[in-house]
């Protein structure tokens, strides 16, 4: 078994490196405990609500060596032997168009994927993916070899539309990380449960809490669902930062 943390946090809005240096803190705790698996929220160092292409891209990231958050992350992934999966606002090297994105960093490897289904201030700045959220194999300990895959808020709809039905189907994945900025609502959310149960994965979900004209993100909720619809919410607080750790 792996031991799954999800992280909640409220970040600064654009305060950047003020939110990194917390975050850093943060997956330090989790290494502590022994967390193997570590998810943090969309956007996780950025916040969440800007208003044009123009307001977002100066705090935005080519993936690779030489990005803010990528660069912190690849070395706490390498120091401690971890998987991290965090949100942050990718810039396309080619194009220059902006993106809702997620990266998955093991100590010699990644993925990213760019979110698909979007909302709210999505639309004022982020172009649409166009791929299926996209799977690492992880070696857990050396020897516990898992599908990891994964997913940013609304995509937890698992569908674009008639002609595109599914992103994940059963088998595709053993573990599921989800980034996500939420907002108000019942928790858990139909949507999540019914997700790990269709796709027969575990979802850890992270998630952030907390007010960001326009965008109220409510108390938070993070969570680890199983395969069967179990529900781990062990160290959750609400309207706070705070870690939920469970085995996957």
């Amino acid at each position: 078994m792996t031991l799954a943390a999800a992280i909640q946090f409220s970040p600064k809005f654009k305060a950047k490196s003020e939110n990194l240096k917390v975050l850093v803190r943060m997956i330090e705790e989790a290494v502590a405990k022994g967390a193997q698996l570590i998810v943090l929220p969309e956007l996780a160092a950025t916040g969440y609500s800007f208003m044009s292409y123009e307001d977002a891209e100066p705090l935005s990231e080519i993936i690779g060596p030489g990005a803010q958050s990528f660069a912190i992350m690849s070395g706490l992934s390498r120091q401690h032997n971890v998987a991290i999966a965090w949100g942050l606002i990718e810039k396309d090297e080619g194009t220059g168009k902006l993106y809702n994105s997620q990266v998955l960093r093991v100590p010699h490897a990644y993925e990213s994927y760019r979110k698909i289904n979007r909302w709210g201030n999505d639309f004022l700045w982020a172009s649409e993916g166009r791929s299926n959220p996209t799977i690492l194999n992880v070696s857990f300990n050396g020897t516990d070899q898992r599908k990891v895959g994964l997913l940013i808020c609304r995509d937890i709809r698992d569908r674009k539309d008639g002609n595109w039905e599914s992103f994940y189907e059963p088998g595709d994945a053993d573990i599921v990380a989800m980034s996500s900025n939420w907002g108000n609502g019942g928790f858990p959310a139909i949507s999540w449960v019914e997700f790990a149960k269709d796709n027969n994965v575990s979802l850890v979900i992270s998630n952030r809490y907390g007010k960001e004209i326009p965008n109220d993100f409510g108390e938070g909720g993070v969570c680890v669902i199983s395969p069967k619809g179990d529900v781990a919410v062990d160290g959750l607080v609400w309207n706070a930062d705070c870690i939920v750790y469970s085995e996957v």
